[in-house]
């Protein structure tokens, strides 16, 4: 809830705008998903260790935008921010 218009700014005290499109948490799941490759491998791990860590995270990312959605799809918390 903190990224739409019911609580955000509340928390951090900033002014910004009023809250964040759907549509751009969902499009910056695919920036996080391709560019965590480089650091999962940084460490030296192996290349099938680096595809299972990186199945693991974009697993991860998928499961926190299902929950993400939650209220963005509730009109009483979020109206028209589709």
């Amino acid at each position: 809830m903190h990224h739409t218009s019911f609580k955000k700014n509340q928390v951090d005290g900033v002014r910004s705008s009023p809250y964040v499109p759907l549509r751009d948490v969902m499009a910056f799941t695919a920036v996080m998903n391709e560019t965590i490759k480089p650091y999962l491998a940084a460490k030296g791990s192996s290349a099938d260790e680096v595809e299972k860590m990186h199945t693991a995270w974009c697993k991860s990312i998928q499961l926190q935008m299902a929950l993400w959605i939650g209220p963005y799809a509730d009109a009483k918390q979020a109206p028209k921010e589709w």
